[in-house]
């Protein structure tokens, strides 16, 4: 049962992730169903996935594969700031939906285009942004089939670790595709890509700084934890007003201010402060010492 552990018990937590990982394509069925229920009754399909339901379900899905695929890598630093070992239990879990979650996002579009594989493959050919796409589906294929206990032994666990490293060039490749695919409306993409950096600067601290800067557990600093969450949000602020400035010519200046203003509501720097900030302080309450016996 996939609610249950290695041992065969019920797993809370497992139980939970399954949950909030069948929530987004149970809404979408709902959406399905009541648009088609709306469009069957009043001849107005405008409720639901709205009046192009085939290709809303396509961008709904595709949101919710890198969400999914973002939230893979989040296991590592949230299990060792939270000293939670059994959240790898669940790593698997979510990178295994985010595979179908993609193959739905593919297969859809592929009902979209009448079933048409030859303009499919010409439609990937000829859009980068479906080239780059594609390559990363390819790529989560090849770790789907390798993520089982079998494939793990066949391949020993050096080999299996460094063919699954390729889930950073994955979700590189996933995020690209989320911004061109976007095109003006790049908000959430900026944010999923903002938290991936910070994910990613984190690992490489671990593999690059020397074993004395690092705390007696082997984890960073929480001075240093704090320093990456707000480095990591002013680069985001950067990236979005010089983003802007090169594919829209509006002044980075007036975007970068935008960010310590307000005016246009909260910007996307400021929701990867808040996630590097949420890591900061699980690990201020788990990583302190312990007290001393007397």
């Amino acid at each position: 049962m996939l609610w249950n552990d290695r041992r065969g018990r019920f797993s809370p937590l497992r139980a939970g992730t399954l949950a909030a990982l069948l929530t987004p394509f149970l809404y979408l069925v709902y959406l399905t169903v009541s648009g088609g229920l709306m469009a069957a009754a009043v001849a107005n399909p405008v409720e639901g996935l709205g009046p192009r339901p085939v290709n809303e379900a396509i961008h709904f899905v595709g949101l919710w594969s890198i969400r999914f695929l973002v939230a893979t890598l989040a296991v590592t630093p949230l299990r060792r700031m939270a000293r939670y070992a059994k959240l790898v239990d669940v790593r698997r879990m979510i990178g295994v939906a985010c595979f179908l979650y993609i193959a739905l996002h593919f297969t859809l579009y592929i009902v979209d285009q009448s079933y048409d594989l030859a303009k499919v493959a010409s439609e990937i050919v000829l859009r980068i942004y479906l080239t780059i796409g594609f390559v990363a589906w390819l790529g989560l294929f090849a770790l789907a089939l390798t993520s089982n206990d079998y494939m793990t032994r066949k391949l020993g666990g050096v080999r299996w670790r460094k063919l699954h490293q390729l889930t950073y060039v994955i979700t590189t490749l996933a995020v690209i595709h989320y911004f061109m695919q976007s095109k003006l409306n790049v908000f959430e993409p900026t944010v999923l890509g903002g938290i991936f950096a910070w994910m990613m600067l984190y690992r490489i601290a671990h593999w690059t700084l020397p074993r004395s800067f690092l705390r007696e557990d082997g984890e960073l600093p929480l001075w240093f934890l704090g320093a990456l969450a707000i480095a990591t949000a002013f680069l985001v602020m950067l990236f979005e007003s010089f983003g802007l400035d090169l594919s829209l010519g509006v002044d980075p200046w007036l975007i970068l201010s935008a960010n310590f203003t307000f005016d246009a509501g909260i910007r996307p720097g400021w929701y990867v402060l808040m996630f590097g900030a949420a890591i900061f302080l699980v690990a201020l309450v788990r990583l302190r010492p312990a007290p001393r016996a007397a």
